[in-house]
């Protein structure tokens, strides 16, 4: 299956803060990945790279086989297809993790069939 998404030696400072350090790693088309980690490890600022919403300044993102640089053109298809789920102030707290990521799917009547643990959601 060809990669969708392709980040190869990723790096992104703000000022002397190292936030992505030599980040590498593919996602297949169809497949679905969730970054995670404790708060301040760059996992926000990784999406916005590949949203390009803020510009890495060292190594080569890919996306849809466009490389995301500073001539990137049609920037708005590449947001169209990297969806961000928001940190837990904007989540709704009633809900567990898995019900805010899959709110969206609910609200808009899609039929999403999720089983983690032996639980369909």
């Amino acid at each position: 299956m060809e990669n969708i998404i392709e980040l190869k030696q990723v790096n992104k400072w703000y000022g002397d803060f190292h936030v992505l350090k030599d980040i590498n790693f593919e996602v297949s088309e169809k497949e679905k990945v969730v970054i995670c980690g404790p708060s301040g490890s760059g996992k926000s600022t990784l999406i916005r790279c590949i949203n390009r919403l803020e510009e890495h300044q060292k190594g080569e993102i890919i996306v849809d086989g466009m490389t995301l640089d500073e001539n990137t053109k049609n920037i708005s298809a590449i947001r169209s297809e990297v969806g961000m789920v928001f940190q837990p102030f904007n989540l709704f707290p009633l809900l567990s993790i898995l019900e805010n990521c899959t709110f969206t799917n609910y609200w808009f009547g899609l039929h999403v069939s999720l089983s983690i643990e032996g639980k369909i959601w």
